[in-house]
Protein backbone atom coordinates (compact mmCIF):
# COMPACT_ATOMS: atom_id res chain seq x y z
CA UNK A 1 0.00 0.00 0.00
CA UNK A 2 1.33 3.43 -0.94
CA UNK A 3 1.78 5.85 1.93
CA UNK A 4 2.68 9.39 2.92
CA UNK A 5 4.56 9.74 6.22
CA UNK A 6 4.64 13.00 8.15
CA UNK A 7 6.95 13.43 11.16
CA UNK A 8 4.96 14.34 14.25
CA UNK A 9 3.59 16.90 14.98
CA UNK A 10 3.85 18.38 11.47
CA UNK A 11 0.59 16.99 10.11
CA UNK A 12 -1.47 17.78 13.24
CA UNK A 13 -0.19 21.35 13.42
CA UNK A 14 -0.77 21.85 9.71
CA UNK A 15 -4.33 20.51 9.82
CA UNK A 16 -5.22 22.58 12.88
CA UNK A 17 -3.98 25.80 11.29
CA UNK A 18 -5.58 25.15 7.90
CA UNK A 19 -8.99 24.36 9.37
CA UNK A 20 -8.96 27.51 11.52
CA UNK A 21 -9.80 29.81 8.60
CA UNK A 22 -13.40 30.89 9.24
CA UNK A 23 -14.82 28.25 6.92
CA UNK A 24 -12.69 29.15 3.91
CA UNK A 25 -10.75 26.53 1.99
CA UNK A 26 -7.06 26.76 2.84
CA UNK A 27 -3.95 25.42 1.13
CA UNK A 28 -0.48 24.24 2.06
CA UNK A 29 2.47 22.78 0.20
CA UNK A 30 4.62 19.93 1.46
CA UNK A 31 7.81 18.56 -0.05
CA UNK A 32 8.69 14.90 0.24
CA UNK A 33 11.34 12.39 -0.80
CA UNK A 34 9.71 9.56 -2.75
CA UNK A 35 11.02 6.07 -2.04
CA UNK A 36 10.15 3.99 -5.10
CA UNK A 37 10.87 0.64 -3.39
CA UNK A 38 8.07 1.10 -0.85
CA UNK A 39 6.11 3.74 -2.81
CA UNK A 40 6.40 6.02 0.22
CA UNK A 41 6.52 9.80 0.37
CA UNK A 42 8.69 10.90 3.32
CA UNK A 43 7.66 14.48 4.16
CA UNK A 44 10.62 16.72 4.89
CA UNK A 45 8.94 20.13 4.99
CA UNK A 46 5.51 21.75 4.79
CA UNK A 47 4.16 25.28 5.06
CA UNK A 48 0.88 27.17 4.85
CA UNK A 49 0.23 29.06 1.61
CA UNK A 50 0.41 32.83 2.35
CA UNK A 51 -2.73 34.95 1.90
CA UNK A 52 -1.32 36.86 -1.06
CA UNK A 53 -0.73 33.62 -3.02
CA UNK A 54 -4.47 32.98 -3.60
CA UNK A 55 -6.05 33.96 -6.92
CA UNK A 56 -9.43 33.54 -5.28
CA UNK A 57 -10.74 31.69 -2.23
CA UNK A 58 -14.20 30.69 -0.97
CA UNK A 59 -15.72 28.05 1.31
CA UNK A 60 -15.83 25.54 -1.58
CA UNK A 61 -12.77 26.36 -3.68
CA UNK A 62 -9.31 27.88 -3.61
CA UNK A 63 -7.15 28.75 -6.60
CA UNK A 64 -3.47 29.65 -6.28
CA UNK A 65 -1.66 32.24 -8.38
CA UNK A 66 0.46 30.94 -11.21
CA UNK A 67 3.48 32.87 -9.90
CA UNK A 68 3.29 30.94 -6.61
CA UNK A 69 3.00 27.59 -8.42
CA UNK A 70 6.05 28.49 -10.51
CA UNK A 71 8.07 28.88 -7.30
CA UNK A 72 6.73 25.53 -6.02
CA UNK A 73 7.67 23.74 -9.24
CA UNK A 74 11.11 25.34 -9.28
CA UNK A 75 11.85 24.22 -5.72
CA UNK A 76 10.72 20.70 -6.57
CA UNK A 77 12.93 20.58 -9.65
CA UNK A 78 16.00 21.94 -7.82
CA UNK A 79 15.65 19.64 -4.79
CA UNK A 80 14.30 16.58 -6.61
CA UNK A 81 11.47 16.36 -4.09
CA UNK A 82 7.84 15.54 -4.78
CA UNK A 83 5.18 18.19 -4.20
CA UNK A 84 2.24 17.36 -1.93
CA UNK A 85 -0.55 19.80 -2.80
CA UNK A 86 -2.76 20.20 0.28
CA UNK A 87 -6.16 21.86 0.65
CA UNK A 88 -9.12 21.64 3.01
CA UNK A 89 -12.79 20.77 2.82
CA UNK A 90 -13.80 22.50 6.05
CA UNK A 91 -17.48 21.42 5.88
CA UNK A 92 -16.75 17.70 5.45
CA UNK A 93 -18.42 15.59 8.14
CA UNK A 94 -16.22 12.50 7.69
CA UNK A 95 -13.04 11.74 5.78
CA UNK A 96 -13.34 14.20 2.89
CA UNK A 97 -13.71 13.17 -0.75
CA UNK A 98 -12.13 14.85 -3.74
CA UNK A 99 -14.69 16.97 -5.56
CA UNK A 100 -15.22 17.43 -9.33
CA UNK A 101 -13.55 20.83 -8.90
CA UNK A 102 -10.54 19.05 -7.38
CA UNK A 103 -10.46 16.55 -10.26
CA UNK A 104 -10.35 19.28 -12.89
CA UNK A 105 -7.78 21.36 -11.04
CA UNK A 106 -5.49 18.39 -10.41
CA UNK A 107 -5.47 17.37 -14.08
CA UNK A 108 -4.19 20.81 -15.01
CA UNK A 109 -1.74 21.00 -12.08
CA UNK A 110 -0.33 17.56 -12.80
CA UNK A 111 0.25 18.48 -16.42
CA UNK A 112 2.12 21.58 -15.28
CA UNK A 113 4.27 19.69 -12.74
CA UNK A 114 5.15 17.05 -15.34
CA UNK A 115 6.67 19.85 -17.42
CA UNK A 116 8.21 22.02 -14.70
CA UNK A 117 8.71 20.08 -11.44
CA UNK A 118 10.95 17.16 -10.48
CA UNK A 119 10.37 13.94 -12.47
CA UNK A 120 8.81 12.12 -9.53
CA UNK A 121 5.20 11.27 -8.61
CA UNK A 122 3.42 14.11 -6.83
CA UNK A 123 0.50 13.88 -4.39
CA UNK A 124 -2.79 15.61 -3.66
CA UNK A 125 -4.08 15.68 -0.08
CA UNK A 126 -7.43 16.97 1.15
CA UNK A 127 -8.01 17.56 4.89
CA UNK A 128 -11.31 17.75 6.74
CA UNK A 129 -12.19 18.15 10.43
CA UNK A 130 -12.29 14.37 10.92
CA UNK A 131 -9.46 13.10 8.76
CA UNK A 132 -7.97 13.31 5.31
CA UNK A 133 -7.65 11.54 1.99
CA UNK A 134 -4.72 11.41 -0.43
CA UNK A 135 -3.99 10.20 -3.94
CA UNK A 136 -1.29 10.53 -6.59
CA UNK A 137 -1.80 13.85 -8.32
CA UNK A 138 -4.20 13.39 -11.24
CA UNK A 139 -5.03 9.76 -10.34
CA UNK A 140 -7.70 7.95 -8.31
CA UNK A 141 -5.67 5.43 -6.28
CA UNK A 142 -5.81 6.20 -2.56
CA UNK A 143 -2.70 6.65 -0.42
CA UNK A 144 -2.49 6.13 3.35
CA UNK A 145 -1.47 9.20 5.37
CA UNK A 146 0.49 8.50 8.56
CA UNK A 147 1.90 10.73 11.27
CA UNK A 148 4.90 9.20 13.02
CA UNK A 149 6.06 10.24 16.47
CA UNK A 150 5.62 8.84 19.97
CA UNK A 151 2.33 7.56 18.51
CA UNK A 152 1.63 6.11 15.08
CA UNK A 153 -1.51 7.79 13.73
CA UNK A 154 -3.42 6.93 10.57
CA UNK A 155 -5.30 10.04 9.41
CA UNK A 156 -6.75 8.65 6.17
CA UNK A 157 -9.62 6.10 6.13
CA UNK A 158 -8.82 2.72 7.64
CA UNK A 159 -9.18 -0.19 5.28
CA UNK A 160 -11.96 -2.61 6.16
CA UNK A 161 -10.50 -5.39 8.31
CA UNK A 162 -12.82 -8.13 9.47
CA UNK A 163 -13.31 -8.47 13.22
CA UNK A 164 -12.34 -11.78 14.85
CA UNK A 165 -14.11 -13.34 17.81
CA UNK A 166 -10.73 -14.46 19.13
CA UNK A 167 -9.81 -10.80 19.67
CA UNK A 168 -12.84 -10.04 21.87
CA UNK A 169 -10.91 -9.56 25.14
CA UNK A 170 -8.40 -7.24 23.46
CA UNK A 171 -11.18 -5.22 21.82
CA UNK A 172 -12.67 -4.74 25.29
CA UNK A 173 -9.30 -3.27 26.34
CA UNK A 174 -8.43 -0.92 23.49
CA UNK A 175 -11.44 -0.91 21.17
CA UNK A 176 -12.19 -2.24 17.70
CA UNK A 177 -10.31 0.56 15.82
CA UNK A 178 -7.12 -0.25 17.74
CA UNK A 179 -7.47 -3.95 17.02
CA UNK A 180 -8.11 -3.30 13.34
CA UNK A 181 -4.99 -1.16 13.13
CA UNK A 182 -2.92 -3.95 14.70
CA UNK A 183 -4.29 -6.36 12.11
CA UNK A 184 -3.42 -4.13 9.15
CA UNK A 185 0.09 -3.01 10.14
CA UNK A 186 3.08 -4.64 8.46
CA UNK A 187 5.51 -5.50 11.28
CA UNK A 188 9.20 -6.13 10.83
CA UNK A 189 10.96 -8.20 13.50
CA UNK A 190 14.74 -7.86 13.24
CA UNK A 191 16.35 -10.72 15.15
CA UNK A 192 14.58 -14.04 15.80
CA UNK A 193 16.47 -15.12 18.89
CA UNK A 194 15.57 -14.86 22.56
CA UNK A 195 13.57 -11.62 22.55
CA UNK A 196 12.69 -11.80 18.84
CA UNK A 197 10.95 -15.16 19.10
CA UNK A 198 8.92 -13.84 22.04
CA UNK A 199 7.92 -10.75 20.04
CA UNK A 200 6.79 -12.97 17.18
CA UNK A 201 4.70 -15.05 19.58
CA UNK A 202 3.03 -12.00 21.12
CA UNK A 203 2.38 -10.33 17.75
CA UNK A 204 0.67 -13.51 16.56
CA UNK A 205 -1.56 -13.60 19.65
CA UNK A 206 -2.36 -9.90 19.23
CA UNK A 207 -3.70 -10.65 15.76
CA UNK A 208 -0.94 -9.24 13.54
CA UNK A 209 -1.50 -10.46 9.99
CA UNK A 210 1.65 -9.19 8.23
CA UNK A 211 5.03 -10.02 9.77
CA UNK A 212 8.48 -10.13 8.18
CA UNK A 213 11.16 -11.80 10.32
CA UNK A 214 14.83 -11.13 9.55
CA UNK A 215 17.76 -13.10 11.04
CA UNK A 216 20.83 -14.71 9.42
CA UNK A 217 21.42 -17.46 11.99
CA UNK A 218 20.60 -21.13 12.39
CA UNK A 219 19.21 -22.73 15.55
CA UNK A 220 21.90 -24.14 17.82
CA UNK A 221 21.39 -26.50 20.72
CA UNK A 222 22.25 -23.72 23.18
CA UNK A 223 19.35 -21.66 21.76
CA UNK A 224 16.66 -24.17 22.76
CA UNK A 225 16.36 -22.93 26.36
CA UNK A 226 15.12 -19.52 25.24
CA UNK A 227 14.01 -19.75 21.58
CA UNK A 228 10.23 -19.78 21.89
CA UNK A 229 8.56 -22.16 19.44
CA UNK A 230 11.64 -24.28 18.90
CA UNK A 231 12.05 -28.03 19.48
CA UNK A 232 15.24 -30.16 19.49
CA UNK A 233 14.72 -31.25 15.88
CA UNK A 234 15.00 -27.56 14.82
CA UNK A 235 18.77 -27.52 15.46
CA UNK A 236 20.43 -26.54 12.19
CA UNK A 237 17.29 -24.88 10.80
CA UNK A 238 17.02 -21.11 10.16
CA UNK A 239 15.66 -19.25 13.17
CA UNK A 240 13.31 -17.31 10.91
CA UNK A 241 11.63 -20.52 9.73
CA UNK A 242 10.98 -21.53 13.34
CA UNK A 243 9.47 -18.10 14.03
CA UNK A 244 7.32 -18.25 10.89
CA UNK A 245 6.00 -21.70 11.79
CA UNK A 246 5.06 -20.51 15.26
CA UNK A 247 3.26 -17.38 14.02
CA UNK A 248 1.23 -19.37 11.48
CA UNK A 249 0.31 -21.97 14.09
CA UNK A 250 -1.02 -19.28 16.44
CA UNK A 251 -2.67 -17.12 13.77
CA UNK A 252 -3.47 -18.96 10.51
CA UNK A 253 -4.59 -15.63 8.98
CA UNK A 254 -1.07 -14.24 9.18
CA UNK A 255 1.14 -13.71 6.15
CA UNK A 256 4.70 -14.32 7.33
CA UNK A 257 7.86 -13.64 5.35
CA UNK A 258 10.97 -15.30 6.84
CA UNK A 259 14.23 -13.79 5.58
CA UNK A 260 17.46 -15.54 6.47
CA UNK A 261 19.54 -12.43 5.99
CA UNK A 262 21.46 -9.75 7.87
CA UNK A 263 19.90 -6.30 8.29
CA UNK A 264 23.34 -4.66 8.00
CA UNK A 265 23.53 -5.64 4.32
CA UNK A 266 22.32 -2.90 2.01
CA UNK A 267 19.57 -4.72 0.11
CA UNK A 268 18.10 -6.03 3.36
CA UNK A 269 18.34 -2.68 5.14
CA UNK A 270 16.36 -1.05 2.34
CA UNK A 271 13.37 -3.23 3.29
CA UNK A 272 12.91 -1.22 6.50
CA UNK A 273 11.05 1.49 4.58
CA UNK A 274 8.40 -1.07 3.59
CA UNK A 275 7.41 -1.81 7.19
CA UNK A 276 4.88 0.12 9.28
CA UNK A 277 6.50 -0.75 12.62
CA UNK A 278 9.76 -2.51 13.54
CA UNK A 279 10.70 -4.49 16.64
CA UNK A 280 14.49 -4.50 16.98
CA UNK A 281 15.64 -7.61 18.83
CA UNK A 282 19.33 -8.07 18.05
CA UNK A 283 22.40 -8.03 20.27
CA UNK A 284 24.54 -6.36 17.59
CA UNK A 285 25.56 -2.71 17.71
CA UNK A 286 25.93 -2.66 13.91
CA UNK A 287 22.37 -3.83 13.28
CA UNK A 288 21.07 -1.35 15.85
CA UNK A 289 22.97 1.47 14.12
CA UNK A 290 21.38 0.62 10.76
CA UNK A 291 17.81 0.34 12.06
CA UNK A 292 18.27 3.36 14.33
CA UNK A 293 19.07 5.61 11.37
CA UNK A 294 16.39 4.08 9.14
CA UNK A 295 13.75 4.82 11.79
CA UNK A 296 14.32 8.56 11.41
CA UNK A 297 15.42 8.62 7.78
CA UNK A 298 12.27 6.86 6.53
CA UNK A 299 9.93 7.77 9.45
CA UNK A 300 9.39 4.15 10.47
CA UNK A 301 8.72 3.74 14.22
CA UNK A 302 10.97 1.22 15.95
CA UNK A 303 11.06 -0.28 19.44
CA UNK A 304 14.55 -1.43 20.41
CA UNK A 305 15.15 -3.77 23.32
CA UNK A 306 18.12 -5.36 25.04
CA UNK A 307 18.85 -7.64 28.00
CA UNK A 308 22.06 -7.97 30.00
CA UNK A 309 22.95 -10.40 32.78
CA UNK A 310 26.30 -9.89 34.50
CA UNK A 311 27.65 -13.01 36.18
CA UNK A 312 31.07 -13.78 37.61
CA UNK A 313 32.28 -16.87 39.45
CA UNK A 314 28.77 -18.29 39.49
CA UNK A 315 27.22 -15.16 41.05
CA UNK A 316 24.86 -12.76 39.29
CA UNK A 317 25.56 -9.11 40.09
CA UNK A 318 23.30 -7.29 37.58
CA UNK A 319 20.16 -8.04 35.59
CA UNK A 320 19.18 -5.16 33.35
CA UNK A 321 16.95 -4.54 30.38
CA UNK A 322 16.20 -1.59 28.14
CA UNK A 323 13.19 -0.79 25.95
CA UNK A 324 13.31 2.35 23.81
CA UNK A 325 11.05 3.66 21.06
CA UNK A 326 12.73 5.40 18.13
CA UNK A 327 10.62 7.93 16.20
CA UNK A 328 10.59 11.64 15.30
CA UNK A 329 10.63 13.77 18.45
CA UNK A 330 12.11 10.94 20.55
CA UNK A 331 15.84 10.53 21.27
CA UNK A 332 17.65 8.06 19.03
CA UNK A 333 20.18 5.47 20.16
CA UNK A 334 22.97 7.94 19.42
CA UNK A 335 21.43 10.58 21.70
CA UNK A 336 20.91 8.03 24.49
CA UNK A 337 24.47 6.68 24.24
CA UNK A 338 23.34 3.13 23.50
CA UNK A 339 25.72 2.52 20.58
CA UNK A 340 29.40 1.58 20.74
CA UNK A 341 31.28 2.94 17.74
CA UNK A 342 34.17 0.49 18.01
CA UNK A 343 31.76 -2.45 18.30
CA UNK A 344 29.96 -1.23 15.17
CA UNK A 345 33.26 -1.09 13.29
CA UNK A 346 34.22 -4.63 14.32
CA UNK A 347 30.81 -6.08 13.54
CA UNK A 348 30.80 -4.57 10.06
CA UNK A 349 34.05 -6.37 9.15
CA UNK A 350 34.04 -9.45 6.94
CA UNK A 351 35.66 -12.62 8.37
CA UNK A 352 38.81 -11.93 6.30
CA UNK A 353 38.94 -8.32 7.47
CA UNK A 354 38.38 -9.42 11.06
CA UNK A 355 41.29 -11.87 10.84
CA UNK A 356 43.59 -9.18 9.44
CA UNK A 357 42.58 -6.47 11.94
CA UNK A 358 45.16 -6.20 14.76
CA UNK A 359 42.55 -4.61 17.05
CA UNK A 360 40.14 -7.57 16.88
CA UNK A 361 41.25 -10.23 19.31
CA UNK A 362 39.75 -13.50 20.50
CA UNK A 363 36.24 -14.76 19.78
CA UNK A 364 32.80 -13.57 20.73
CA UNK A 365 31.91 -14.77 24.22
CA UNK A 366 28.24 -15.83 24.51
CA UNK A 367 26.30 -13.79 27.04
CA UNK A 368 24.12 -15.27 29.80
CA UNK A 369 20.42 -15.45 28.86
CA UNK A 370 17.28 -16.62 30.67
CA UNK A 371 13.83 -16.99 29.13
CA UNK A 372 11.94 -15.31 31.99
CA UNK A 373 14.06 -12.15 31.81
CA UNK A 374 13.77 -12.03 28.03
CA UNK A 375 10.01 -12.39 28.47
CA UNK A 376 9.86 -9.42 30.86
CA UNK A 377 11.63 -7.12 28.38
CA UNK A 378 9.68 -8.43 25.40
CA UNK A 379 6.40 -7.81 27.19
CA UNK A 380 7.45 -4.27 28.10
CA UNK A 381 8.18 -3.70 24.42
CA UNK A 382 4.80 -5.03 23.25
CA UNK A 383 3.02 -2.96 25.90
CA UNK A 384 4.90 0.11 24.63
CA UNK A 385 3.78 -0.82 21.11
CA UNK A 386 0.15 -0.88 22.25
CA UNK A 387 0.60 2.60 23.71
CA UNK A 388 1.88 3.80 20.34
CA UNK A 389 -0.79 2.34 18.04
CA UNK A 390 -3.95 1.92 20.12
CA UNK A 391 -5.89 4.24 22.46
CA UNK A 392 -4.36 2.58 25.54
CA UNK A 393 -2.88 5.57 27.48
CA UNK A 394 0.57 4.06 28.04
CA UNK A 395 3.06 6.95 28.14
CA UNK A 396 6.65 5.67 28.60
CA UNK A 397 8.79 5.44 25.49
CA UNK A 398 12.08 4.63 27.21
CA UNK A 399 12.32 2.22 30.15
CA UNK A 400 15.08 0.54 32.12
CA UNK A 401 14.50 -2.71 33.99
CA UNK A 402 16.47 -3.61 37.12
CA UNK A 403 15.85 -7.31 37.71
CA UNK A 404 17.75 -7.48 40.99
CA UNK A 405 15.56 -4.82 42.63
CA UNK A 406 12.45 -5.64 40.62
CA UNK A 407 12.03 -2.10 39.27
CA UNK A 408 11.04 -0.59 35.95
CA UNK A 409 12.10 3.02 35.60
CA UNK A 410 11.05 5.51 32.94
CA UNK A 411 14.07 7.34 31.50
CA UNK A 412 14.30 10.90 30.21
CA UNK A 413 16.99 11.63 27.62
CA UNK A 414 17.41 14.92 25.77
CA UNK A 415 17.26 14.95 21.99
CA UNK A 416 20.54 16.42 20.75
CA UNK A 417 19.61 19.41 18.52
CA UNK A 418 22.18 18.67 15.80
CA UNK A 419 22.22 14.87 16.04
CA UNK A 420 23.44 13.25 12.83
CA UNK A 421 20.60 10.71 13.05
CA UNK A 422 17.42 12.21 14.51
CA UNK A 423 17.65 15.94 13.76
CA UNK A 424 16.75 17.84 10.57
CA UNK A 425 20.48 18.56 10.30
CA UNK A 426 21.01 14.81 10.05
CA UNK A 427 19.10 11.88 8.58
CA UNK A 428 15.59 12.89 9.72
CA UNK A 429 13.11 12.55 6.82
CA UNK A 430 15.87 12.32 4.22
CA UNK A 431 14.39 9.09 2.77
CA UNK A 432 16.43 7.45 -0.01
CA UNK A 433 18.63 10.55 -0.50
CA UNK A 434 20.92 9.51 2.37
CA UNK A 435 22.95 6.34 2.65
CA UNK A 436 22.30 3.99 5.54
CA UNK A 437 25.38 2.90 7.54
CA UNK A 438 25.36 -0.57 5.99
CA UNK A 439 28.15 -3.13 5.60
CA UNK A 440 30.43 -2.18 2.69
CA UNK A 441 30.35 -4.53 -0.29
CA UNK A 442 33.55 -6.22 -1.43
CA UNK A 443 34.87 -5.57 -4.92
CA UNK A 444 33.35 -8.87 -6.10
CA UNK A 445 29.93 -7.41 -5.18
CA UNK A 446 29.28 -9.62 -2.16
CA UNK A 447 28.55 -8.42 1.38
CA UNK A 448 30.55 -11.09 3.13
Amino acid sequence: MSRVRFPSPLYSNLASTLLNANGLESCAIAYAHHDARSDTWVVADASIVPEDAYEHRTCVSAVLKSSFLIDVANRSRVTGMAVISIHTHPASSDHPHFSPIDDAGETELNSYFVRRAAPTPHVSLVIGPNGCRARPLGKEDEIDVWEVGDRLLLHSPKQDVSDQERDDRQVRAFGAPGQRLLRRLHFGVVGAGGTGSLECQQLAHLGATQVTVIDPDLVEETNLNRLVGSVPSDVGQPKVEVAARMIRAINPDATVTPLQADIVDEEVAKLISTFDFVLLCTDSHASRAVVNQAAYQYLVPVIDMGVSITASNGAVSHITGRVQMLAPGLPCLTCSGALDGEAIRREMLSPDQRAADPYVQGIHEPQPAVLSINSTISSLAITMLLGAVTPVPIKPRYQIYDGIRGRVKEMAVAVQPNCVVCSPMGALAKGPTWHLPVRPKRQDGSDK
